[in-house]
């Protein structure tokens, strides 16, 4: 299901309860400064539902945006502390939008624009657009076989690099597409690789060549 037929489904059955309280969630999330054990908390939901005059329990829908729809996750609870964490601030600002709230963004942190250049400069779409296309081929060839190189020993190990980096600071969301991009590009690595079939495999591929002496060994894995 795509994120705005899940978000059209939850809004058609929660109302303006949902909208309500996603936007709490928007607002909540944004403001900075105090100690926070997450991106928000539901105390902090409360009072800011209270603020406009509407006081119900949101703890119902806020299991359901966990549980069922992955959108949050909790990041800390004792008996009398909740906290929840934001998974995926897209579907939020999306349903918003869907509720006729205007949607602005903060500048962005000039980690995750650095970040989401580096991956830009490396190209893992592009890496991944290539590898398919070497997978529906019957025969590689030697400029392929460079490629794959190139990219399993020189590419590949900068992308994984950056990938923990976006993680270990918590860029998941606005990151998103990268991450998915290198985690498609190392699968699609692994499957050219250890493929069982013959016009597929690397191992076959290599033996074919070992004859050229021009070669000097550089294909040897």
């Amino acid at each position: 299901m795509s994120l705005d037929s899940t978000a059209r489904g939850l809004l058609a059955e929660y109302g303006e309860r949902a909208c309500l309280l996603l936007r709490a969630i928007y607002e909540e999330s944004r403001e900075a400064g105090g100690a926070k054990l997450g991106d928000f908390s539901v105390k902090g939901v409360k009072a800011r539902l209270k603020s406009w005059g509407i006081e119900y329990n949101p703890v119902p829908l806020l299991m359901k945006l966990e549980r069922e729809l992955g959108v949050i996750e909790t990041s800390y609870r004792s008996t009398t502390q909740r906290w929840w964490r934001v998974k995926n601030m897209e579907f939020i600002e999306k349903a918003l939008r869907m509720c006729g709230v205007r949607v602005t963004r903060s500048p962005e942190d000039p980690r995750v624009r650095l970040l989401r250049i580096q991956f830009m400069v490396l190209n893992p779409k592009g890496a991944a657009e290539n590898l398919r296309r070497l997978l529906s081929k019957r025969a590689l060839t030697r400029a392929d076989l460079e490629f794959i190189r190139r990219v399993v020993f020189e590419e590949l190990p900068l992308m994984v690099k950056l990938k923990e980096e976006a993680e270990r600071l918590g860029y998941d969301v606005e990151l998103r597409e990268e991450l998915e991009a290198v985690e498609e590009l190392m699968d699609l690595v692994e499957r050219l690789v250890t493929s069982e079939k013959e016009e597929h495999s690397l191992e076959s591929a290599y033996s074919d060549l070992e004859g050229d002496k021009t070669l000097g060994g550089y294909y040897s894995l």
